[in-house]
């Protein structure tokens, strides 16, 4: 894994033209709520599972659009969530968590990996690494329900 560089705090920079783009989305997932992070999660879920693409690609075909209710992709979340959860914390090398986002990242994003695989879709892994930066929060979410 390359090391993190880090921009001069003083200044706006945008993302290099060459930043890997999972990064620079799982940065992004950063930012969202947990039931939000969720729903990114659930998605994901339904659209790797080759059925359920050809059932939206075939909806969208005849109806002209595929609808996903909220609820629906955020309970497909919480699902993946708890399939995942175990192997998750087993990959966990047990370093405590950076308050540096990049540096946060790059880290949970590989231990999403090793608990995963590098087979798993990049949204999947995305996702999957920023709820474990945020475990305490989506247990919260997901315990509610």
């Amino acid at each position: 894994m390359p090391e993190p560089t880090y921009a001069d705090p003083n200044t706006f920079d945008l993302p290099d033209t060459d930043a890997d783009l999972v990064a620079e989305a799982g940065l992004v997932l950063m930012g969202l709520d947990a039931q939000r992070l969720l729903a990114v999660l659930g998605t994901a879920a339904i659209t790797a599972h080759p059925g359920a693409s050809l059932l939206a690609v075939d909806t969208a075909w005849h109806q002209g659009d595929v609808r996903l209710p909220f609820p629906t992709v955020v309970a497909a979340g919480v699902a993946q969530w708890r399939r995942y959860r175990r192997a998750l914390a087993a990959a966990d090398d047990g370093v405590p968590r950076s308050g540096a986002p990049r540096e946060a990242w790059a880290r949970t994003h590989a231990t999403a990996l090793d608990a995963l695989g590098t087979a798993t879709a990049d949204t999947t892994s995305a996702a999957l690494a920023v709820c474990w930066f945020r475990r305490e929060e989506i247990d919260g979410f997901c315990d509610d329900r």
